[in-house]
């Protein structure tokens, strides 16, 4: 950390600043001192990039890396970042202060040139091999110009239905296997990519490279092993030896349905994330508004009193807070933006303890049908998230199978809950959405209510489409299951036959039962009047006034800081009366957790509370006694808890 009163000519550097530029601990610093230890060639950019920071026409921010020279000739490379506090004297603005901090990423730039080079090696001693892998989903060949040997991946049985053993090891089967009318113009396109002149790219590097290639696309049928054409993309590429010889063509072979298919999924995928941005970022401010209104709804009910005749008003606007508050959590599952507590868990047991519920939600005319797995892996999850799972499939199977608009009322039916154990093959991997190769825990739903059209299964998980009457739903129940899964590393897929019924696959992957112990939630405590100093950090004004409010009904004295800079600066002010930090996980510039990580270098044992209702960060420091989490939006009592907790954890360790 460094700090520099821009009234005085002298830096304030921490230990490990001092440390880190080879100054002696007494040692006085100033800024033209510390120009002189740079590189001499990053002198004048950092120069600049001060100049601009400290413009009071700018933003006051500072970022930059520079290279210092010590003094046993040693290098290192440094990232700093910081704010400039700006004031207004004689009425204009002008900075007073220069805060920041810097870090030593000297080993991390060595690793990642390192990496660069064996990356650049394997690159050009298996050319070939990247060549190939650029065709997903399709028969791979490798085709030796010297023997006329040809070598299959196994896409050929998925692409054209062929088995390894029955595909000679030789040209001429490909060459026969060409519609007639095609066999001509396609193999003469082959030879004249053989036959050409050396390219002069390749001409120029021959003695230096190994292999080079040249490119050749086509389009054609190619008979199937049903008997059938299907017209083919063929993509190939010529390799050639060091003097620019041919040698080898290496390529794939698609179906045109498979390039559409796979076409069609990628749209759909860009458009989920789309969707799931706006929604993520929709939830974000509106979880900041909740937050303001339930907090000054609590202030609301103390003042007034319980006899007070708004007290009826004010309990029905705590009631559609509530709902409000559901609805942005399920807007969070979708866009997978929840800061999830996550432990090792059973799916069986899941299952088994949601069973009476959703027995209740079905009703009498349902049959609940649940077959479970005993000797399941453990799955790294939240229960409760995976309970919402499942209710909300079941009262979708439960109003698919009642459902009057599609004459289904009073036939009721039979819904399907099973779990299982279940081995991703490396080829399945590719299709489920990248779920990694290895045993996983399947959860299948199936009903057998009306079913969907193909047009309807396409947008089943897309948030606020419904096809249940105005009114009968918010269209997010299965736009929740889909970011609930995909949050815990799963995939969910979904099959439908119109009059049939339709059927939902999830797969976890499975995990050891040592890992991620569960984010330690907050106990209830009695309140009591407090003392003591909290730094509060929040970029948002309207919810740092409430939280701050909160905080000084209970008697703590409160320090505001909309950033992490400012709270850099707060802290090196008054760091001795400082008891706990109360900061929000998500703002501009430095993150929460970033902030407290910096804090904790100097105070290790700092109580800490984190608040967010929207972070895509991990939170692995949670798990101690002196760090916890709330959820925005939270009441006086949930916040206040939070703080008595990590007080008194520190005061048990004191």
């Amino acid at each position: 950390m460094w700090d520099w009163d821009l009234r005085q000519p002298v830096l304030t550097w921490d230990e490990r600043t001092r440390a880190m530029f080879g100054v002696p601990p007494q040692a006085t610093v100033t800024y033209d001192d510390f120009l002189a230890l740079l590189d001499p060639a990053d002198r004048d950019n950092t120069r600049r990039l001060v100049a601009a920071a400290l413009d009071p026409r700018g933003s006051g921010e500072y970022e930059s890396e520079y290279r210092l020279f010590m003094a046993a000739g040693e290098r290192k490379i440094i990232a700093a970042r910081g704010r400039v506090l700006f004031g207004d004297e004689s009425g204009e603005r002008q900075p007073i202060r220069f805060v920041g901090t810097v870090l030593d990423i000297t080993e991390r730039q060595m690793a990642d040139r390192e990496r660069e080079r064996a990356l650049e090696a394997l690159r050009d001693s298996e050319q070939r091999y990247a060549l190939a892998a650029r065709a997903t989903e399709s028969a791979i060949w490798d085709w030796d110009l010297e023997t006329d040997g040809l070598v299959w991946s196994e896409g050929i049985e998925r692409v054209f239905g062929y088995t390894m053993a029955e595909v000679p090891r030789h040209i001429t089967w490909w060459y026969e296997h060409i519609h007639p009318d095609d066999r001509r113009r396609v193999i003469h396109g082959v030879r004249d990519l053989i036959d050409g002149p050396l390219p002069d790219s390749v001409r120029a590097l021959a003695g230096a490279v190994d292999i080079n290639a040249a490119a050749w696309y086509d389009t054609y049928r190619f008979r199937r092993a049903d008997g059938q054409y299907t017209t083919v993309v063929d993509r190939r590429s010529l390799a050639r030896d060091a003097a620019g010889r041919p040698t080898r063509m290496i390529g794939a072979m698609e179906a045109e349905t498979d390039r559409e298919h796979l076409e069609e999924r990628l749209r759909q995928a860009q458009k989920m994330q789309a969707v799931g941005q706006l929604t993520s970022a929709i939830a974000h401010d509106f979880n900041n508004l909740l937050t303001v209104i339930a907090g000054n709804l609590e202030f609301a009910r103390v003042d007034l009193g319980p006899d007070h005749p708004a007290r009826i008003d004010l309990e029905e606007i705590g009631k559609a807070t509530e709902r409000a508050r559901a609805l942005v959590r399920q807007l969070l599952a979708f866009s997978r933006k929840q800061a999830l507590k996550l432990a090792p868990i059973n799916l069986s047991s899941v299952v088994r303890n949601a069973e009476t519920l959703l027995r209740r939600l079905i009703g009498e005319e349902i049959v609940l049908d649940v077959t479970l797995d005993a000797q399941l892996p453990a799955i790294l999850a939240d229960s409760g998230q995976l309970e919402q799972v499942l209710m909300n499939l079941v009262v979708n199977a439960r109003d698919a199978m009642l459902s009057t608009a599609n004459d289904y009322a009073g036939r009721g039916g039979r819904v399907i809950i099973e779990t299982a154990t279940a081995s991703v093959s490396a080829e399945d991997s590719a299709t489920r959405d990248g779920l990694a190769p290895g045993v996983a825990v399947l959860l299948r739903v199936q009903d057998f209510g009306h079913g969907m059209d193909d047009a309807t299964k396409a947008r089943a998980f897309e948030p606020f489409f419904t096809t249940k009457a105005v009114g009968a739903g918010t269209g997010l129940g299965l736009a929740t299951v889909f970011g609930i899964v995909r949050q815990f590393g799963g995939t969910v897929r979904v099959e439908s036959t119109e009059g049939q019924g339709t059927t939902f696959t999830m797969l976890f992957p499975s995990t050891p039962t040592s890992d991620a112990p569960a984010i330690p939630l907050p106990p209830t405590l009695p309140l009591e009047r407090a003392n003591g100093t909290v730094l509060l950090v929040e970029d948002e004004d309207a919810v740092r006034l409430a939280t701050r409010r909160m905080l000084e009904r209970q008697g703590y004295v409160v320090l505001e800081a909309r950033h992490g800079a400012e709270a850099l600066a707060l802290w090196h002010t008054h760091r001795s009366t400082i008891d706990a930090v109360v900061t929000d996980l998500r703002m501009p510039e430095m993150s929460g957790i970033q902030l407290v990580a910096t804090l904790r270098q100097e105070q290790p044992q700092l109580p800490v509370v984190y608040m967010s209702g929207y972070s895509d960060e991990t939170l692995d420091d949670v798990h101690n006694a002196m760090t916890t989490f709330v959820e925005k939006p939270f009441t006086i009592d949930t916040l206040v808890s939070s703080v008595q907790q990590v007080l008194l954890s520190r005061r048990a360790r004191a």
